[in-house]
């Protein structure tokens, strides 16, 4: 361990002198305000954060001169230090260097280092910086992290153990350092963080966007750096920066047109093409996966999963938002699902824990929306805070999500016999061509049964509380089995025991295809459609345009059948109607052949 004195300066304003640059996750003057920053244990606490590989290109070479420390609120700071990380993320504590300080300012305080630190490390290290303070009670919040740029991890040292703090969840450590050098790189762009739509309809746009941002000391106006997009290694355009390129991040957005693709998985590639109108020496390139529809089915129920306790007090005005959004629209799915919140809720099971946990629960009331992210400010979240959310937005929401189609229809069928007390249930549909392009090989369908009329007392509803759509049982497991398949229809049959604490008459059948339940997977849940009757009810049997053999695939085969049909003047089955004009004859041939050739239904 090396050691090195400084030279206290008091808060200042940042003066720059021309071969200065300053090093950091963000080089703004932004800082917490008083009451917003983060606190820890009362006492010393050693906080930092790593410079990453990618961020250190610019400054390998140059010698560090001075820190930046940013408070939110005035504490003693006494200790500031380097230690570099090497590629496995172990620190190199032999070679940390440290210098001590005596600042203490809200704001940023500057200290300027008598000793220098040069920065000469091996391209795939880390640089961990990081400065000591002191809690001086536990009500002071004096640890500043903004929302600035690409949020990295920032860590506390504690019991000889590095440990992430979690205040990048708030937003990048108040950290910067001063560097001095007379060869800063000019470029050195770095892309990151592609997106686009996960699905698109043949013909439509797609847009996409990522992130840029140039890490050396010249300067990118708009313009000045260009992209090329490829789908599937087929170049389509070339585009440029609409905005300047400095070391913080900017959106770099385009789109690009899917006429002529095929219905399935695509890839899109975004490249690094040239940098101030020079050909980029080894280009960055970034790739993203989408899928192309030609048609989809119509939603037919939307899942709302409500989360309630009968201990909860805000539940009831909850549960009546989602009363206003079923009076608002006929196509909801509601499933009420208990917890215990300070009583023990008599509607809590083992299967209500694991869904509850699954899906990131961590309140009441919330709700999940076709367990799909973007409802919540959070949008690593699928659940919102239903306490004074309107109907309204919620069927917004609803809405904006069916703008994609679904990939399954979800049909209903069920029997129950008094005397045995036994239900059976069946569950078919139809999957659009390509299915597990759009919903992966491990979809799943789950099944729930739910009952009404339920009286038990409820926090601030009174005791007789009439609680519905409770979900009294998931069939065979809370994550949904896997679709029994065949071609582009899939057929799942359950046999379940009604117990007979159960009111028969108030049971429904709720059933809906997803993306499998699972742990940690909040932004992969989303429900392609769902589905509810009345246990007993069933549902009319669909009929397949175009297929005209019955057997649940729409294939040349059934161009055959329906001109055999027509050469012998023999009935077809209703799917032979298809271009809709209720006639059977050679047109219907025609637009059955287009339909083969074009993936999509020209009516």
């Amino acid at each position: 361990m090396m050691a090195a004195m400084l030279l206290p300066m008091a808060a200042q304003a940042l003066t720059l002198e021309p071969n200065q640059r300053l090093m950091g996750h963000y080089t703004t003057d932004d800082l917490n305000t008083a009451g917003w920053g983060k606190s820890f244990m009362t006492g010393i606490n050693i906080i930092g954060t790593d410079i990453t590989p990618e961020e250190l290109a610019m400054f390998q070479g140059s010698k560090i001169v001075a820190f930046r420390v940013g408070l939110a609120e005035s504490a003693p700071v006494s200790r500031v230090f380097v230690i570099p990380v090497d590629e496995k993320g172990n620190l190199v504590n032999d070679e940390m260097v440290e210098w001590q300080c005596e600042v203490s300012a809200q704001g940023w305080n500057m200290i300027e280092l008598a000793t220098p630190y040069e920065i000469n490390l091996p391209d795939n290290y880390s640089l961990r910086i990081g400065f000591d303070y002191d809690q001086v009670s536990r009500t002071s919040k004096p640890v500043s992290a903004v929302k600035v740029g690409t949020i990295y991890p920032t860590y506390h040292f504690r019991n000889n153990i590095w440990a992430n703090m979690g205040v990048n969840t708030t937003g990048n450590l108040s950290l910067q350092c001063i560097t001095e050098s007379d060869n800063y790189p000019e470029f050195i762009v770095r892309l990151a963080d592609l997106t686009c739509r996960s699905n698109v309809k043949v013909g439509d746009d797609l847009a996409f966007s990522f992130t840029a941002r140039n890490l050396g000391a010249g300067a990118l106006n708009a313009g000045d750096v260009t992209f090329d997009a490829s789908i599937d290694g087929a170049y389509q355009k070339t585009f440029s920066n609409a905005e300047s390129l400095g070391f913080d991040n900017i959106f770099v957005s385009d789109k690009v047109n899917t006429e002529g693709l095929t219905e399935g998985s695509h890839t899109l590639t975004v490249t690094l093409n040239t940098i101030k109108g020079q050909a980029v020496a080894n280009p960055v390139t970034m790739t993203a996966t989408f899928n192309v529809f030609y048609n989809g089915f119509s939603r037919q129920k939307r899942l709302v999963e409500q989360f309630t306790s009968t201990g909860c007090t805000y539940c009831p005005q909850g549960s009546a938002n989602i009363q206003n959004l079923c009076n608002m629209r006929d196509d909801i799915a509601w499933i009420s699902i208990h917890e215990n919140m300070g009583n023990q809720d008599p509607f809590r099971t083992a299967q209500t824990d694991s869904i509850t946990n699954m899906e990131g629960i961590d309140g009441f009331p919330e709700a999940t929306f076709d367990r799909t992210a973007g409802i919540s400010s959070d949008n690593n979240s699928i659940y919102a805070i239903i306490t004074a959310l309107p109907a309204s937005t919620m069927s917004t929401f609803l809405d904006k999500v069916a703008e994609v189609p679904s990939w399954a229809t979800v049909n209903i069928n069920s029997t129950y016999d008094e005397g045995t007390r036994q239900a059976v249930i069946t569950i078919d549909g139809e999957l659009v061509p390509n299915y597990e392009d759009f919903m992966g090989t491990d979809s799943r369908l789950t099944v729930y049964i739910t009952e009404d009329g339920l009286v038990a007392p409820q926090v601030s509803g009174g005791n007789d509380y009439v609680h519905n759509n409770v979900l009294r049982q998931a069939l065979v497991s809370v994550k949904g089995v896997a679709l029994n398949k065949t071609g582009n229809t899939y057929r799942n049959e359950f046999t379940v025991d009604i117990p007979t604490t159960w009111k028969s008459e108030n049971l429904n059948v709720v059933a809906f295809v997803s993306r499998p339940l699972r742990s940690n997977a909040l932004t992969d849940l989303n429900v392609t459609n769902a589905n509810k009757r009345k246990l007993g009810e069933y549902d009319e049997v669909t009929v397949t345009k175009g297929d005209v053999n019955g057997d649940n695939i729409v294939n040349i085969d059934d161009v055959t059948e329906m001109i055999d049909c027509l050469l012998k003047g023999t009935p077809a089955s209703e799917g032979a109607d298809c271009n809709g004009d209720g006639i059977v004859n050679i047109d219907d041939v025609t637009a059955l052949i287009d339909y083969l050739l074009k993936g999509t239904w020209s009516n």
